[in-house]
């Protein structure tokens, strides 16, 4: 059975880590990248199933990287959760952006593995995504 890729965009080295060795355990191909700019080519590389995004990023700001991925329509249908330090309050007009999850740092590690799997899943994919 082949292994669902994720692009993991994550500018803090501990919490890359922590993040790439979770999705690992739970059986993901996980690509990194640590600012927009390095996503955007990572996205083109390594055709992700999904995208775990930090919305604070250097280079490219993750508000942007979702932005120009939700517009074309090439990426548009892949899942995006986002996982950051803002209060959702904070970023709230992004959901109209088209996130498929979000998670407050700190997390559990398990909680972002679960819902990879859950947007993931074929029967809770929306039409066209």
């Amino acid at each position: 059975m082949a292994r669902s890729r994720a692009l993991v965009v994550e500018d803090e080295p501990e919490m890359l880590d922590i993040i790439k060795v979770n999705l690992e355990q739970a059986g993901y191909d996980v690509t990194l990248a640590r600012d927009g700019v390095e996503a955007f080519e990572a996205l083109e590389a390594s055709e992700p199933e999904a995208v775990v995004l930090d919305l604070n990023l250097p280079n490219m700001s993750g508000f942007r990287f979702l932005r120009l991925v939700r517009r074309n329509p090439r990426w548009k249908g892949v899942p995006i959760i986002v996982v950051t330090a803002f209060a959702f309050e904070e970023v709230e007009d992004i959901a109209s952006e088209g996130i498929d999850g979000f998670i407050s740092k700190p997390f559990d590690p398990s909680e972002l593995v679960s819902k990879l799997q859950y947007v993931l899943s074929k029967e809770n994919r929306p039409a066209g995504r």
